[in-house]
């Protein structure tokens, strides 16, 4: 998914150069550029971009004004100052900013300021998702909220996914990876490239070949998992396996 982002700087050629740098990342996407904070503004509360390059020093209202009105909304753009005063520094970093460039705008500027707005999105997403207390499957027509309390384990077969709980067995709705990616809690854990385990929901390890094992897990078949090798050392260390 790209990441729309607003520019907002009172000197077009700098919008544009902005503009121009940002287009050599694939996950950036302009959706806008201001040279006044009021259309800015305007633009930002009604489309919700997820980004913006807002210059400190703009004619009327300024950038450190726009982002003090920018926090108020729900879930406020992250915010990167451009500006040509370093002293600036200290009045932007009392905003909700996440950055601060100083002109000129290079590449390797704008690249590090987007390595640490990656971070902060990829983190915020994942505490978001581990909010999420429930998933849909499928029983016959019917789709249904799955607590993910339920969740014993979830296995690929014949290239469907199947959740299995202590009673019974639903189709999925979502493939394993993005199971993996939306069970971020630490009870949950990729153990095979067809498995993924509810670790509170183990009965039995069992030693198997070359070191690996397998896991008796607590549904209704008391079904046997196996563990790849590669994701030994982590079963170990959760488990507190020596």
């Amino acid at each position: 998914m790209r990441t729309k982002t607003v520019i907002v700087d009172d000197e077009q050629p700098i919008c544009d150069e902005i503009e121009y740098l940002l287009g050599q990342h694939q996950d950036i996407e302009i959706c806008g550029k201001f040279t006044n904070c009021i259309d800015a503004l305007i633009y930002i509360l009604e489309k919700k971009p997820a980004l913006v390059f807002l210059d400190v020093s703009m004619p009327g209202m300024s950038g450190l004004e726009m982002a003090q009105k920018l926090s108020s909304m729900n879930r406020p753009p992250y915010i990167v100052f451009i500006t040509a005063y370093p002293e600036h520094a200290v009045a932007a970093f009392a905003t909700p900013a996440v950055g601060y460039i100083t002109k000129p705008v290079t590449a390797e500027k704008l690249a590090q300021t987007l390595t640490k707005v990656r971070h902060l999105s990829s983190r915020v997403a994942t505490e978001q998702m581990s909010q999420i207390t429930k998933v849909c499957v499928l029983s016959g027509s019917k789709i249904l909220p799955m607590s993910k309390s339920d969740i014993v384990f979830i296995y690929v077969k014949d290239k469907d996914v199947y959740v299995r709980t202590r009673a019974k067995e639903f189709s999925a709705m979502l493939t394993l990876q993005e199971f993996d990616n939306l069970l971020t809690e630490a009870n949950f854990l990729r153990i095979h490239r067809q498995y993924i385990i509810n670790v509170d929901e183990i009965l039995e390890i069992i030693p198997w070949f070359h070191g690996s094992y397998l896991l008796r897990m607590n549904d209704a078949n008391k079904q046997e998992v196996p563990v790849s090798r590669n994701r030994v050392k982590q079963l170990k260390i959760i488990l507190g396996l020596k």
